[in-house]
């Protein structure tokens, strides 16, 4: 008995291609359910640190003469392949509420939130 496979290259292609709009839907399910609980853990007096998270991906646009330009996307819609998912939050003092300054929220609120949903959590403090 011989089996003859066509289409069999195609067949695989397709696979990938379903493979990795799979895993990126999973991605972005996973970063919206870690930045609904992120917002809602997020201590609140005025309610700016609160209102103050972002969610979008990481582009990078290459029509530059020099080094390549980095920009926030707004929304977070479907793309082949993401460079990375952000999550940001604006206000000067988020880092204080994440270390425990406030009794409404325990030590590491952002990590924690973050944690239910991906194996390793990066929390980076820049200044702008």
């Amino acid at each position: 008995m011989a089996i003859t496979t066509i289409g069999l290259k195609t067949a695989a292609k397709d696979l990938k291609r379903d493979i990795n709009k799979a895993m990126e839907q999973e991605l972005r399910s996973r970063a919206l359910k870690a930045f609904a609980d992120v917002k809602l853990t997020t201590p609140v007096d005025t309610g700016q640190a609160r209102n103050s998270w972002y969610i979008g991906y990481t582009e990078t646009y290459n029509n530059q003469k020099t080094a390549p330009a980095t920009s926030n996307v707004n929304l977070l819609v479907p793309k082949d392949k993401p460079n990375k998912i952000i999550v940001t939050n604006g206000t000067t003092y988020i880092e204080f509420l994440n270390n425990g300054h406030s009794q409404q929220a325990p030590i590491k609120f952002i990590e924690a939130a973050f944690r239910k949903y991906f194996d390793q959590v990066t929390v980076e403090i820049t200044n702008g």
